[in-house]
């Protein structure tokens, strides 16, 4: 079980950063921002939380590989390095998303960005400190608490990602490798560890890590369809 952890989670790392850069990458080839800032908050405010207020030292899984913690610590920061990125195409190029369909002022937009992340934060931090606490479940191990966050926060995530193409009705700053990257790193990684790690425990936790699973399929044919629709060819389209 260890060693097909370890090669889930990193497979999980890398995926993620292919998400983060091609989300990157089509923001600024199509001038707009690719993830939806829900999803954006929580996911920065997780890696910041996890990685600088709850440090990963001592969990479980940091004890998988040598200087698991710090190593653990280092993926948490880049991975909110690449967010910033994001964060920034948001506060470059999204601003006329919100002006004509919620017709909000720029510092109503400004206002409302800084308050969802302020709660994010508070959220992610709360969150960890509660389940923390628990010994039976989580074996006071942060790290257990922050996936079950982690799994809570995708399942609004890739809704989400779904929402925000709908909303568009285009596949401006989405991508086809953004979709299959994002399944492939948290239920066909993380969701399969943690479900084969605890299989008494069917029930809350897995109905988050089905609810990704089914999204980000959705998801994944819906952009396929709309790029084939338009002749642009799924598999080339970082």
């Amino acid at each position: 079980m260890e060693t097909h952890t370890i090669v889930a989670y990193h497979l999980a790392t890398y995926t993620w950063a292919l998400t983060y850069i091609a989300i990157i990458y089509r923001g600024f080839k199509d001038q707009t921002y690719g993830m939806p800032i829900i999803a954006l908050c929580l996911n920065l405010a997780w890696e910041l939380v996890f990685a600088l207020a709850i440090p990963p030292y001592g969990s479980a899984d940091a004890g998988l590989i040598p200087y698991g913690g710090l190593k653990a610590q280092m993926i948490f920061l880049i991975w909110a390095t690449l967010d910033l990125v994001i964060l920034y195409t948001y506060f470059k190029y999204g601003y006329r998303h919100f002006q004509t369909r919620y017709n909000l002022s720029r510092v109503q937009w400004v206002g409302f960005t800084l308050a969802m992340l302020l709660f994010s934060f508070f959220i992610m931090y709360t969150g960890g400190m509660f389940f923390w606490q628990f010994e039976e479940y989580f074996n006071r191990d942060q790290i257990e608490g922050a996936k079950l966050i982690a799994f809570m926060q995708n399942a609004f995530m890739s809704i989400a990602f779904i929402a925000m193409f709908h909303a568009r009705g285009s596949v401006e700053g989405q991508s086809f490798t953004i979709a299959w990257a994002k399944w492939i790193g948290t239920s066909m990684t993380g969701g399969v560890i943690y479900y084969l790690s605890r299989p008494d425990d069917f029930g809350f936790v897995d109905t988050f890590i089905a609810a990704v699973f089914l999204a980000d399929v959705y998801y994944m044919i819906a952009i396929y369809r709309a790029l084939k629709r338009q002749g642009i060819n799924p598999w080339t389209r970082l």
